[in-house]
């Protein structure tokens, strides 16, 4: 299955249930206006979580717990009672759940698809997509560019060798794939990270511009630090555009994909119409 349809399955069930389970109140004098309003923030975060994952949930959750504490302001204001602080409690941790723990589930069954649909995309180790996935996918976005403008970033994060080279091949699996939940957790669902052989990750965002790849960069590159307590010189980062840097993107196509030079698609592209 691909993760397009999952995440058009998964919110229409969650909207025939949310709306469902309305439906039903209503018939038996309505849950007001209140809780009305706290059921469709629900199906909010949970679109937010299927869409952009665990980053784009938790900013949802947070988002729709506000505005439910918001709208319960004038009911806690009369005095904090336990089933006013139990209806507030009850939200949230479901807002938190939703878009929290679903998003962070959504991410990985992205790749769970992959790896059933096909064993020869997905990295072993990191459990991510592999170096044959990441050539496709960056010719993909370079056709993209070239043929309608589709802006486009990838990102290249490279690891010191000194941060596994003392490990045990158990511990470097577990480090590798720490850094692989961190990248996947902390992009869109529609953006991809692979691994490549030589154990360089990359990260294709798509409908992205340099400079908007650029603030990405740091922020993958601070994260990676951070997980490793690793120094500055030991993650190197390198953000590549479909527009701008078209002979590096054709060298690094041709280097992953074990050719020995690569078409350059045009520097102008026609905009989208």
């Amino acid at each position: 299955m691909k993760y397009s349809r999952f995440e058009r399955l998964i919110i229409g069930l969650g909207a025939v249930s949310i709306l469902g389970t309305l439906a039903v109140a209503m018939q038996d004098g309505g849950p007001g206006a209140i809780e009305f309003m706290a059921q469709l923030l629900l199906l909010g975060v949970l679109v937010a979580a299927v869409h952009w994952g665990r980053r784009g949930g938790l900013v949802a959750a947070l988002a729709a717990s506000l505005v439910y504490i918001a709208l319960r302001i004038p009911v806690l204001s009369e005095g904090l009672g336990f089933e006013s602080l139990m209806f507030v409690i009850t939200r949230v941790a479901a807002y938190g759940l939703v878009g929290i723990v679903g998003g962070e589930v959504c991410s990985r069954i992205k790749y769970v698809f992959a790896r059933l649909d096909d064993s020869n995309t997905i990295d072993d180790w990191s459990r991510v997509y592999n170096q044959r996935h990441a050539a496709s996918a960056i010719d993909h976005a370079r056709e993209r560019y070239a043929r309608y403008g589709e802006p486009s970033s990838i990102l290249v994060i490279e690891l010191s060798a000194s941060l596994t080279a003392e490990l045990r091949p158990q511990r470097q699996r577990t480090l590798i794939r720490a850094v692989a939940n961190y990248l996947r957790g902390d992009v869109r669902m529609i953006d991809e990270v692979s691994r490549l052989d030589d154990g360089r990750f990359v990260v294709l965002l798509p409908h992205t511009k340099k400079e908007g790849g650029i603030v990405v960069e740091e922020r993958l590159a601070e994260g990676v630090r951070r997980a490793l307590g690793a120094r500055d010189e030991s993650v190197k980062t390198e953000c590549l555009s479909a527009a701008e840097d078209v002979s590096a993107l054709a060298a690094l196509s041709a280097e992953l994909s074990g050719e020995y030079a690569a078409p350059e698609y045009p520097l102008q592209a026609s905009p989208v119409q």
